[in-house]
Order: C-alpha cells, then sequence, then structure tokens
C-alpha cells in the first residue's frame, strides 16, 4: 500500500495541465492552480525535430498487425485503439473504482494493462500526470505513475499499444543505410523502442527535476529514487523494458536538446 496522502501530493503538485482539444490540444503551466502563460512545446513533437533520424521506419514497423474484423480496422484504426485504451486506463486510474461501475465495456487491452501491473507490483496512483522544465518551455505527461510496493519507489510508466512487431527495426535512409539517432543518442539505433525510451527517459528526468516533490516523497517514507518502465500491451499480452542507466545519464543531455 502506497503511503496515505502520496497520491494527493502528486496530484496537488502538477505543474501544468492538459488544455485544449484536437489540433489546440496542449500544455499548460500553472501557478496556484490557475493557467498561466502560453501553452508549451510537446516532448513528443520536440523529439522527432532534434532527436530522431531523418529516416523512414520500415513498414513492419510502421503497420499494425492484420486483424480479421472488430472496430480497429482501417488506416488509423491502430492508433484509434490506443488512444481509447489511454483514455479508458487514465479514467480508471484518476477516478478509481467509482469508474470502474460506469465503464459498460472494458477494452482488452485495458484489462492487460491492469493485470501486468499488478504482476509486477505496481500500484497506479496518478495517470496522464503533466511535467516539464523549470524554463516552462516544453511539456509532457506522464502516462501512469505507480507506486512500487516491493521497494518502496515510485515509478514513470511509459504505455504504448500495439507495436507488436518491428520494434527494433531501425529506420533507413533513402540510399538504404541504417539510422542512428542524433546526438547525444548517436550510438542509438533509430527504431520504435529506442523512441519510446527517449520519451520515457525524458518524462522521467522531468519528473525528477521537482526537489520540491521529491523532498515531501521522503517526508511520506518514499524512497527518492524514481524508477521507469515502457510497458507495450498487445492482444498477445505485454511486454516491459526497464529504463536503464545508460538512458538515465543521457536525459539531461536530450532536454538539453529539446
Amino acid at each position: 500500500m502506497p503511503p496515505r496522502g502520496l497520491k494527493a501530493l502528486l496530484k496537488t503538485t502538477s505543474p501544468g495541465k492538459l488544455v485544449g482539444g484536437g489540433k489546440f490540444k496542449g500544455y499548460q503551466a500553472t501557478s496556484q492552480g490557475r493557467l498561466c502563460g502560453s501553452k508549451l512545446k510537446g516532448v513528443t513533437k520536440l523529439l522527432h525535430k532534434r532527436i530522431y533520424s531523418n529516416g523512414i521506419l520500415p513498414l513492419i514497423a510502421r503497420k499494425a498487425d492484420p486483424r480479421k474484423g472488430g472496430h480497429w480496422k482501417g488506416k488509423c484504426g491502430g492508433q484509434n485503439r490506443g488512444t481509447r485504451v489511454d483514455a479508458q486506463v487514465t479514467r480508471i486510474v484518476n477516478a478509481g473504482a467509482s469508474a470502474l461501475k460506469q465503464i459498460q465495456h472494458t477494452y482488452v487491452l485495458t484489462k492487460h494493462v491492469f493485470a501486468a501491473l499488478k504482476q509486477r507490483r505496481l500500484e497506479p496512483l496518478l495517470a496522464q500526470r503533466v511535467v516539464l522544465d523549470q524554463s516552462r518551455r516544453v511539456a509532457t505527461a506522464a502516462d501512469l505513475v505507480c507506486f512500487d510496493s516491493r521497494s518502496n519507489h515510485l515509478t514513470i510508466v511509459e504505455l504504448k499499444c500495439g507495436y507488436d512487431h518491428g520494434r527494433q527495426a531501425p529506420a533507413e535512409s533513402v540510399s538504404g543505410k541504417i539510422c542512428k539517432m542524433r546526438s547525444p543518442l548517436a550510438k542509438a539505433p533509430d527504431c520504435n523502442l529506442n523512441r519510446h525510451l527517449a520519451q520515457l527517459a525524458v518524462t522521467r528526468e522531468l519528473f525528477v527535476r521537482e526537489k520540491a516533490l521529491l523532498k515531501k516523497m521522503k517526508t511520506l517514507g518514499v524512497n527518492a529514487d524514481v524508477h521507469g518502465l515502457l510497458l507495450y500491451a498487445a492482444d498477445k499480452g505485454v511486454e516491459f523494458y526497464d529504463l536503464d542507466d545508460w538512458w538515465k545519464k543521457r536525459a539531461p543531455k536530450i532536454v538539453a536538446v529539446l
């Protein structure tokens, strides 16, 4: 069980909010509960612009698994499914047990996500918790902030739906040359797995820069060592990738580039 007051602490100390909708959706900083300043640049777009290569991912890494039927066929079927699952997971985590009673249908991938978290002894505390850099230039949101009951620390979880095949298939240039990411990730092949780990590394880095929050966590008895976990949810099950020291050490440099 997480310490009493931990979830409320994470919620009340959030430095920003997701505002707007559609193409006008974005993150905005808050001060004393009020929105302030203009919308901030999102981490995902900046990673595409400044860290990922200009190569093209192979077809196996870009197309969803073929399905015999269902609601998720079509050009954007996989993306729509991920959006729905993410929204449902967020609703359940942030609203608690009351949300489950109002949901008429729970997606298969949603069930996989919560079963996987339980397997890892991770209790989700808050979903879509906004983080931003101190200069208030870039922002993103942690898909899930979980409490690890085994080692008494928090784990930032990056949730991805699908990507069943070709996660490590690298992008290629027009001439067919395998592409690497840009500095400070110049040694990493530009593939979906590394792109998602880069997102997770930045999200965790921005979170641990909230020194006041970490100090308050210590008073609740929570270990200040924040972990990172990439979780893939697919029809066949789930897969985990822990964020290792290689990514953690480079995260500050990635943020600087962004």
